[in-house]
Order: structure tokens, then C-alpha cells, then sequence
């Protein structure tokens, strides 16, 4: 038409082409936006304060969702082009794209940097947590970032750290993760994925990186250990065959009372109450990093009262005399601390020491061999299968009674019918 301005077509920007695993996405002769289900964006783009639209979308690149947003660099003034890929759905792309546009238009957005996960771990996320955590626990996620995690994707940065990138690491693992090539066990590959897991979130809620690039991830499972038990006849007769052991006042703690072997190790004469009956425990003597510890107790419920009985009470005087008789050969030798786990010259036992003793009287009486810690499992099953209230079982434990539930329901599995049978004969005649 006369006199109306027509826009000068050849001067026209070309159009932006990408082709994503064989397929034309925008520029000439692409399809129309939306005419493959699998390149349909989301909602409609976000507006800016100012009204200019916000654009983003989401794109399956091979099997998995990326999503793309841009954003003003204010440095140069033009808008650049951000992604995040590795989504394994398009919901989990496009909700970490509208978080992002959110925050984009509130100002709040930021870039991640160039966090590698070696850092991450190393420098920053195991150093925060030395103060919360036991040492045992702080020993175990650092043996993951060092064994497991950094030697493997160590390099990696945050920003292209993905759900796949766990899987992979897992995978890995399982296969050639442990020493001299071999399988890691389905536990340790549990943990390993686990730390980082949590190294990424922690990232994420304390503004390090801005977004947990592990979210929606599942931490792979793994079967708990075999958990085994003595009959109470085997019990009696481990018990019987050590009555004239140093250990016999610990073979009993554990076999009668439940108690960790940490527990017992920590154990000190002030936190015994041979007149009142009882016993406290206040602390543990484990091994963290090949070296004995002393730590808090593992749970807030493991810090408890233990009751003893008048045979408990008089293998703990014959074993206080043992060691009075010991302090007075000994002389200047005798390390005077309080410990009741401890050899002649009153120095404390390691942890596996204590182990390798029980093993030994174990394979001596003939029984079936079962680890230190199964002696708790044993304790647990018995005073069961006895009738003892789940709450009173839990108490002694140091559990919480949803875990003792929850670990020994299935050890016991006729306990809910004779219940319920015992309750039907009171009601119902």
C-alpha cells in the first residue's frame, strides 16, 4: 500500500537454529513451537515488573528435560542464555524453572560458580559439620569424599552436577568402588551417594550454589545385615562357660542388658551405683579412624539409667576387687582412670580388642558364631519373646520404641498373635 513503511525484510536478524539429537528447533523450516509433545513448553512465559516477558522453556535433549531462561548481564547489558539439564521428567525441569524465573524477577537469581564437588565436600560442607555430628559419624562421610566420591567425580562442577551424574557414580561403585577393583557392598554405595546427597542439599539451603542439583533423586537402597541371635539356651551357655572370665561382668551386659560395645567400653566406676542398682550411660569409647574415642552416646535416648539386678552387682564387686588387687601389685604402673574395661594395669581395651576376646570364647564354648552387636540383638529377642513391653525393651536399649518396633517386630513373629489371642481369651471367654 502507498505511503506505509514496509519493513526492510533483507536487513532482517537471522534466526537462531539448534538442532538437539537429529531434530530442528527453531530457526528456518523448524517445526511450530508445540507440534512435538516432546518440545512443548511449559506454562506461558513470565512477565517482568517492567513488562517485558520473561521468557523460558523446557526441552527433552535424548531422555532426559533441560530448561532454558535467559538473563540481562548487567555488566554488558545483553541478555544471556541459561540451562539446567539432566531432569528426568519435564515437571522436575519445569519446576526448577518457574523457581528460577521467580527469583529472576524478584533480583533474587544468581549464577552458581564454579563449585567443583571436591570443594564442596572438602572445604566446605564436612568442615560445618564437625561441630554437629559425632566423630564417628564426621569419619564416615569423610572416608565417602575421600574413597568413594572425589576420586570419581571430584572435578565435577556444581553447576553440571546432575541426578544421572549420582546414578553413574553409583553404578560405578557397585561395580569396581572397593579395594583392588572389586564391588562395593550395596551399603557403602548407600552411603557414598548419601553424603553427597546431603553435601548438595546443605549447599542448596545455606545459598552456596541456588538450587540443590541433586533434587528429586532417590539415595539407592541396600538391604540391612543379616541379623542374628542366640536362643536363650546359647546365651545361658556362653554365660556359664565365661562366669570366671576378666569379661565376664561385660559378656553379661551386653547378653542382659542390650548395651553397645562403645557403651561398655565407656563405661568409668562413677557412673556406677553399686547400692542403688544401676549404672549411667554418659559416654562412648569407640574407634574413629583406627583410634580409640570418647563420644557422646548415639542418640539423645542412648543417655539413659540401667537397672541391674543383684547377679549384675556382684559380678561387678568381684570384678572391682579384681582390679583394687591389681592397682596394689602394680604400684606406680596402675593407670589410675576408672575404667572398667581395662587390662591389668588399669589401661582401657581397644574397642576391638574387646571384639577379638569374644570371638575367641565363642569359637572356645563351641556356639554358633555371631558378632559383639548381635549380643544386643539377642538381649532384644529374648526379653520379646518374653513378654516384656516393647517401651521397657526400648528403654534399656537407648532406643526409641519406633525403632525397636521397627528392628525386632519380625524377630518375634508370633508376639502380635499370642497378644492378640491373650486379649480375645480376656474378653470373649
Amino acid at each position: 500500500m502507498a505511503g506505509r513503511h514496509q519493513p526492510d525484510r533483507s536487513r532482517r536478524a537471522p534466526l537462531l537454529r539448534l538442532e538437539v539429537h537429529g531434530r530442528q528447533v527453531g530457526g528456518e523450516g523448524a517445526k511450530p513451537a508445540g507440534a512435538d509433545p516432546e518440545d512443548r513448553e511449559g506454562p506461558r512465559p513470565r512477565r517482568h515488573p517492567g513488562g517485558r516477558a520473561m521468557k523460558g522453556s523446557t526441552l527433552k535433549r535424548g531422555s532426559t528435560w533441560t530448561a532454558y531462561w535467559s538473563v540481562k548481564d548487567p555488566g554488558t547489558g545483553k541478555r544471556v542464555q541459561h540451562s539446567r539439564g539432566g531432569f528426568r521428567t519435564q515437571r522436575l525441569a519445569q519446576e526448577h524453572l518457574t523457581e528460577v524465573l521467580a527469583k529472576v524477577n524478584k533480583g533474587e537469581w544468581r549464577p552458581d560458580t564454579q563449585l567443583t564437588v571436591q570443594a564442596l565436600l572438602l572445604e566446605h560442607w564436612l568442615p560445618s559439620r564437625r561441630a554437629s555430628l559425632r566423630p564417628s559419624t564426621v569419619s564416615l562421610y569423610r572416608r565417602a569424599a575421600d574413597d568413594w566420591i572425589v576420586p570419581n567425580i571430584g572435578a565435577v562442577e556444581l553447576r553440571r552436577l546432575v541426578p544421572a551424574t549420582a546414578d553413574q557414580l553409583a553404578a560405578k561403585l557397585a561395580t569396581s568402588g572397593g579395594k583392588g577393583g572389586m564391588p562395593l557392598s550395596p551399603r557403602s554405595v548407600q552411603i557414598a551417594v548419601g553424603t553427597l546427597m546431603s553435601a548438595t542439599r546443605w549447599a542448596a539451603k545455606t545459598g552456596l550454589v541456588g538450587r540443590d542439583p541433586l533434587t528429586g533423586h532417590d539415595r539407592p537402597t541396600a538391604s540391612s545385615p543379616e541379623m542374628k541371635a542366640w536362643t536363650a539356651e546359647e546365651a545361658r551357655r556362653f554365660l556359664g562357660a565365661t562366669s570366671g572370665d576378666r569379661l565376664a561382668f561385660v559378656y553379661a551386659l551386653l547378653l542382659t542388658r542390650g548395651m553397645r560395645r562403645g557403651e561398655v567400653c565407656g563405661l568409668r566406676w562413677e557412673d556406677i551405683d553399686l547400692e542403688g542398682g544401676y549404672l549411667r550411660v554418659v559416654r562412648t569409647r569407640v574407634l574413629v579412624d583406627g583410634r580409640p574415642q570418647l563420644s557422646e552416646p548415639k542418640t539423645k535416648a542412648g543417655r539413659r539409667s540401667v537397672p541391674l539386678d543383684p547377679k549384675l552387682v556382684a559380678l561387678l564387686r568381684r570384678h572391682k576387687a579384681q582390679q583394687a588387687a591389681e592397682k596394689l601389685a602394680a604400684g606406680t604402673a596402675y593407670h589410675e582412670a576408672g575404667w572398667l574395661v581395662a587390662d591389668e594395669l588399669g589401661r582401657p581395651y581397644y574397642p576391638d580388642a574387646v571384639s577379638g576376646m569374644f570371638d575367641r570364647q565363642v569359637q572356645a564354648v563351641g556356639l554358633r558364631k555371631i558378632r559383639v552387636h548381635d549380643t544386643r540383638h539377642t538381649a532384644a529377642t529374648l526379653m520379646l519373646s518374653d513378654g516384656v513391653p516393647v517401651k521397657t525393651v526400648a528403654d534399656l536399649l537407648g532406643h526409641d520404641p519406633r525403632v525397636t518396633l521397627a528392628t525386632y517386630a519380625h524377630a518375634v513373629p508370633g508376639l502380635g498373635e499370642a497378644a492378640g489371642a491373650a486379649l480375645s481369651a480376656r474378653l470373649l471367654g
